[in-house]
């Protein structure tokens, strides 16, 4: 096996591919990736056996061949060389790294020791095409609300993709807070799939233009793709589909509130930021209050052993009457940075129900957070 790559092109492999790898395995040959040539191009794969990378790379071949080496360590040197291009070459079960004077030799792992069964094996069939910017917006809109990367309830680890014609809504939750982001598509399906956020966040990261999502049975599907396509060659992520059922999000969603008023996200998540800096008591850390009054909004910290902090917030709607609530400012910093609007709007009910977080003219966002009681907590 030889060929010669440019190096920018193998080090974005590389990189996605890390985000597949298990970091530690009981099978050492999850922890490389399997690089195979043929006569016009290189394979690039990996898998934890529940999501799979495959990247078929552009490439000058001299001589075909495959090999199975440790992630980390290719991914380290290739990281480090500043040449255009660099050479591999395996030889007497080494594989060897050239460019422009620099030299290395990596041991490899036994290819026999590799998956033999890929998930990329299946037959697929094209659910929708969608731009990167859309699907990228669309899991960043919703990922923070998934308890990933805990996957103590799998369900919760993953965000859910639900299909209706023109329509495709992503939803994550972990029970304490629930995000779902719309957008409008050319999906004449209906179907929901629950994604692994493992694999959203290599699409999430790296994919760029025009993305292909497929499944293999739109029956009853059980893994799905992402194709991409560039000017340097194809890219593939494939998963296991989580099983499980999603929870029914809508009927927790109120219908009516009590409070309704309108705030600039910036300025609200800056306030959050600054006052929990002094939110950092042991039990209560992160914690934030809500001080609603008709024109403005408190926005401060519970008094802990290194100070206390408030702000004061102007409303750019009147609210109908007062309320005091108490938040996990940490869920809400993260929304209000993933979220790119200038508005939002907060509703209320009391200070035991839920805030929903909405645009202020889109529909097709909705944040819901449940409050924090203190009496429980301390």
């Amino acid at each position: 096996m030889k060929f010669t790559i440019k190096t920018d092109i193998l080090e974005k492999s590389l990189n996605m591919a890390n985000l597949i790898v298990p970091k530690k395995s009981p099978l050492l040959a999850l922890e490389g990736i399997k690089i195979e040539v043929n006569n016009s191009n290189v394979t690039i794969s990996t898998t934890d056996l529940e999501n799979e990378y495959i990247a078929v790379l552009d490439c000058e071949v001299f001589k075909e061949g495959k090999a199975v080496v440790p992630l980390k360590s290719i991914q380290q040197i290739v990281s480090k060389i500043d040449y255009p291009e660099v050479t591999i070459e395996l030889a007497d079960n080494k594989l060897l790294l050239s460019s422009f004077g620099f030299t290395a030799e990596l041991t490899t792992i036994d290819p026999s020791e590799y998956p033999e069964f890929t998930l990329s094996s299946s037959k697929f069939q094209t659910l929708l095409e969608i731009n990167s910017e859309e699907l990228n917006e669309g899991i960043e809109s919703v990922v923070y609300s998934s308890s990933y990367p805990d996957d103590s309830n799998p369900v919760f680890a993953g965000i859910l993709f639900e299909c209706k014609k023109n329509e495709l809504s992503f939803v994550a939750t972990d029970g304490s807070q629930l995000a779902v982001r719309k957008i409008n598509t050319d999906c004449q399906e209906q179907l929901k799939m629950i994604i692994p956020v493992k694999s959203l966040k290599v699409i999430q990261k790296y994919m760029e233009g025009k993305i292909e999502i497929q499944v293999e049975n739109f029956e009853n599907p059980q893994t799905i793709c992402f194709k991409n396509s560039s000017s340097f060659g194809e890219i593939k992520v494939v998963s296991k589909l989580i099983e499980g059922n999603f929870p029914e999000y809508k009927e927790v969603i109120p219908e009516e509130f009590e409070i309704t008023t309108v705030v600039s996200r910036k300025v609200l998540l800056d306030a959050i930021k600054r006052v929990m800096i002094l939110s950092k008591s042991k039990e209560l850390s992160g914690i934030v209050i809500f001080e609603i009054s008709k024109n403005k909004m408190i926005v401060k910290s519970i008094e802990s052993e290194l100070g206390k902090a408030k702000e004061e917030i102007v409303l750019k709607k009147k609210a109908s009457k007062e309320l005091t609530i108490t938040f996990n400012g940490k869920f809400l910093e993260s929304m209000l940075s993933s979220i790119k609007v200038d508005e939002i709007e907060l509703n209320f009910i009391d200070d035991s129900s839920p805030l929903k977080i909405n645009f202020v003219d889109n529909e097709g966002f909705l944040y819901l957070l449940m409050p924090v009681r203190i009496a429980a907590t301390v």
